[in-house]
């Protein structure tokens, strides 16, 4: 027998082992998904611009899911289920953004009220004194 052979079968044992290691903490470094702080950060920020636009006064349901989302996301990352906790904060995304939008609404249908409240009474007031509208 050579000497190469013998190296070789010796060495082949360690070379299977250190491969298995290798794949191992790959599936584990691929098992194991990252926190999605874009998500949770996006969600927060649609939550806070959500507040600042008086969401609480025209859209409080809307606003009260989005913060019940983005508490169970930020429960999803202690518990490490990354795929549910970006769910979550997806979805207390959208309900903050549909928030703000339904205020906002809100808030038009408010101003086109008093315009019209005004309008009438300036049509009022030039009836009144006689003037052709």
């Amino acid at each position: 027998m050579n000497k190469t052979s013998v190296t070789g079968r010796a060495l082949r044992p360690l070379i299977t082992a250190g491969l298995a290691g290798i794949l191992m903490l790959v599936g584990a470094c691929a098992s194991a998904p990252l926190v999605p702080q874009s998500a949770l950060d996006g969600a927060r920020v649609a939550i806070s611009n959500a507040e600042k636009a008086e969401a609480g006064q025209f859209a409080g349901a809307e606003l009260g899911e989005a913060r019940e989302k983005l508490s169970m996301a930020d429960n999803a990352v202690r518990e490490e289920n990354m795929v549910e906790a970006e769910r979550f904060a997806q979805e207390s995304q959208v309900q903050a953004e549909l928030a703000s939008a339904r205020t906002a609404a809100a808030k038009a249908a408010s101003v086109n009220e008093e315009m019209k409240r005004d309008a009438d009474a300036l049509t009022e007031e030039m009836e009144r004194t006689g003037e052709p509208r």
